[in-house]
């Protein structure tokens, strides 16, 4: 991935520094992370429904 800005507003910024904060790293981690998930949940090739966590979905409307 490339290195770039990115703009945060502040109320959200608050919030991403309070999860930050329970996890122990710094807002720009904890940023950097949640950027890395959304691009790994474009994978196709992502972990079928079935070796997901109880209570946990991977969006299909597929039962």
């Amino acid at each position: 991935m490339d290195d770039g800005t990115v703009s945060v507003p502040d109320e959200q910024y608050e919030r991403l520094a309070a999860l930050a904060a329970a996890r122990g790293v710094t807002p720009e981690t904890q940023l950097a992370r949640l950027i890395d998930d959304a691009y790994a949940g474009l994978d196709a090739d992502g972990d079928a429904p079935d070796s997901l966590p109880l209570g946990v979905s991977d969006g299909s409307d597929e039962e």
